[in-house]
């Protein structure tokens, strides 16, 4: 026994040892290497394989009582090698149901029972949900232990009948106003099964996203019929629900029209608006989810755009007194899909239809073929709409690897307002990421990249699935430049398409392409603690001599202010910090320099070293009031601005957004950030005491009192 044990361990630690030796791999997507499911080229193995499922559902939704009753067919494919002993269904709606833990406060009056089950059939036979031999039910999981296992290759039917009430919290999915709803995870649904961690098992909280199965669905839907609905997939049965002059419209827009064409308008909605039948049936093939709105005041604008071949159905649902705001969303909309499908990323939007319903309060949430915003904004549409990519047509795990899809929609939707809107071609390297994640890069919050995002909380779970990804991802970018990172981000997807890659398939993917070991910038990015810093170590023979005091190689921007007023800016990529951490910047014409900033835009833990002259000595210039160090309260808000004197120089700290910089004086009473994008003002009495300041910053001017 014992010898058998060591000889076990000693071939564990062998096979362990033949991992890429750059960067930790974890056991579990290790042994997909091992089992030749995934290749270490970045491509799928020979082995590689997914379960599928096909969903027939019926559901009948009651605006007023908000109930939603349903039934379903489900059909399991097992395409896995293993012999499954047990199934996992998903109920999301179970978060709402007493005592389970959820990681946000919701309305108290949607806790409750959750989903209700009324009857659970496995290939014909009858399950008791309230028997814990044949079904145990946790969190938003329920496990039924089949009698025989699902073997290799073969299929399983589950049938399903189920209601649930809609809730009033509106979080991704819920009740908007009276008689307008979006709904989304309402239908039991199968868990994933994948050749890396098994069965997905976690449960929603919600605040990790989703991980689901490359699925078909044929969904009927029944509300009364002054509402109508919009959902994942194209509606099959325009013409029976429609009526003539809504049909017309909707055949137009289908068929291909590129202006708008207004289906339901104010107009219609002012009389005794009805649909002829009151069962809407969709369809859609090969998505991950399927989610619908419903209202009876809804606007709803479509129009097509040309992607490759097809034509896609692109639709804005809005409400009737925001008419104004929406004019010219879908046109917007088709430009977004255009530029995604012919220039960034330049992978033809894969579906055919995209919706957008108003709805949210605040930010958006995706779904395969839809969003559910709150508003007509560029950026948030841009993002929503990017998700299309990931984590619906490329299925990454965002359970686990939330950066994998957030990180690229918060980078693509910057990139694309940048390029294809305002008309800048620059790589976005300065831009809003520095004032998300400079109050938690280099801290105890700040885990490495690969860490699962199970294992955040609110401290961190967004700072690493938006801003701080985004940052790596324009580093890459601006390294590689267009034409390498564009190759090898369609590679990428061309790839994994319908497939649920790992944070490891896109490492490896990327290398291939480039033909290059990148693991200079994955090592410390994704798999180390660490921090951004670099310093100006001092001037001599015409050569500014910079240091990466820090662990996270970032590119070098240099600005020189001359004697002139002019300004011209030095650009390096990341890479000069690959074998060095010095690095010499040649000077032109270096009598003349009054001013340098060294990456003045970038995430640096010692901002205050990457100013020449050192800032301290511009405070030389001004004669500044007493009194300005202390506690200012944001009229009208419960924002605590904390302004103090360190390093020689102000610093101000918003705790509420984790947010500090400090501050250079402009004249006696104006002080600026040092990013440029907050303005201070500081108030004086007749005694020249401060008593308050205005702050000018992201557009709004908010006054200020001192206490």
């Amino acid at each position: 026994m014992k010898i058998s044990f060591i000889l076990g361990l000693a071939l564990l630690t062998t096979s362990l040892q033949a991992q890429d030796k750059r960067f930790f791999i974890p056991k579990e997507i290790h042994d997909a290497y091992t089992n030749d499911t995934r290749s270490m080229d970045g491509k799928p193995g020979p082995e590689y394989w997914q379960n599928e499922v096909d969903y027939t559902i019926e559901v009948a939704f009651d605006p007023v009582t908000r109930q939603l009753t349903g039934s379903e067919k489900v059909t399991y494919y097992n395409n896995s090698p293993d012999n499954l002993n047990t199934l996992v269904i998903r109920v999301y709606n179970d978060v709402f149901r007493k005592a389970n833990p959820r990681a946000q406060r919701v309305n108290p009056e949607d806790i409750g029972d959750g989903v209700t089950i009324r009857s659970l059939i496995v290939d014909g036979v009858d399950f008791n949900i309230n028997n814990p031999r044949e079904v145990q039910r946790s969190g938003t999981n329920v496990f039924v232990n089949l009698n025989e296992p699902l073997r290799s290759g073969e299929s399983v039917t589950v049938d399903v009948d189920w209601s649930q009430l809609v809730t009033i919290t509106n979080d991704r999915t819920g009740t908007y106003d009276s008689s307008s709803f979006f709904i989304a995870y309402f239908y039991p649904q199968m868990a994933v099964y994948d050749d890396v961690f098994g069965w997905d098992d976690m449960d929603y909280s919600l605040r990790t996203e989703f991980y689901n199965n490359l699925a078909n669905f044929d969904v009927k839907i029944t509300v009364p019929e002054s509402f109508n609905i919009w959902a994942t997939g194209l509606l099959q049965n325009a013409s029976d629900v429609l009526p003539e002059t809504q049909y017309q419209r909707y055949a137009k827009a289908l068929g291909g029209a590129e202006e708008t064409v207004n289906i339901i308008t104010a107009e219609d909605l002012s009389g005794d608006y009805k649909n002829k039948s009151t069962t809407w049936h969709f369809s859609a093939q090969e998505v991950t989810d399927f989610a619908f709105a419903t209202s009876d005041h809804y606007l709803w604008d479509a129009a097509s755009q040309q992607v490759a071949d097809r034509k896609v159905l692109i639709e804005s649902i809005y409400p009737i007194d925001q008419a104004a705001e929406f004019v010219d969303h879908a046109q917007m909309q088709r430009k977004i899909m255009r530029h995604f499908s012919e220039d960034m990323p330049g992978v033809p939007y894969p579906y055919e239809a995209f919706s957008t319903f108003i709805g949210l309060f605040g930010g958006g949430m995706e779904f395969p073929m839809m969003a559910n915003n709150d508003g007509p904004n560029l950026g948030l549409t841009i993002h929503e709409m990017f998700h299309t990519y990931f984590p619906m047509y490329v299925r990454v795990n965002e359970r686990r690897f939330a950066f994998m899809d957030e990180g690229w929609a918060a980078y693509f939707d910057e990139m694309l307002e940048n390029r294809f809107w305002e008309g800048d071609d620059d790589f976005i390297l300065n831009s809003n990421y520095k004032l998300q994640i400079d109050g938690t890069i280099g801290s105890i919050s700040d885990l490495p990249l690969i860490t699962s995002s199970q294992f955040m909380d609110d401290s961190n779970y967004g700072y690493a699935s938006y801003p701080l990804p985004a940052f790596f991802y324009s580093i890459l970018h601006h390294y590689l430049g267009d034409d390498r990172f564009l190759a090898a981000f369609q590679e990428y997807v061309r790839r994994w398409a319908k497939k649920a890659p790992t944070p490891y398939d896109f490492i490896y993917t990327f290398e291939d392409v480039v033909g290059e070991d990148l693991s200079w910038l994955w090592k410390p990015w994704f798999f180390e603690y660490g921090s951004t810093d670099v310093d100006i170590l001092r001037i001599e023979d015409d050569q500014l001599v910079v240091k990466n005091q820090g662990t996270r190689p970032v590119p070098l921007q240099v600005e020189l202010t001359y004697q002139d007023g002019s300004v011209k800016m030095i650009e390096e990529n990341a890479s000069i910090w690959r074998d060095n951490d010095v690095y010499n910047v040649e000077l032109a014409d270096a009598d003349r320099i009054t001013n340098i900033i060294v990456n003045g835009g970038l995430s640096d833990m010692t901002t205050l070293s990457n100013y020449y002259p050192p800032i301290s000595e511009r405070y030389k210039d001004f004669d500044l009031p007493e009194g300005i160090e202390g506690s200012y309260m944001v009229l009208g808000f419960n924002v605590e601005l904390l302004v103090s004197m360190k390093n020689d120089v102000y610093q101000l700290i918003i705790p509420e957004a984790s947010f500090e910089t400090y501050l250079t004086p402009e004249s006696n009473v104006r002080m600026v950030s040092l990013d440029g994008e907050s303005v201070i003002y500081f108030d004086l009495n007749k005694a020249g005491e401060v008593t308050g300041a205005t702050v000018e910053a992201f557009g709004y001017k908010l006054p200020a009192q001192k206490k």
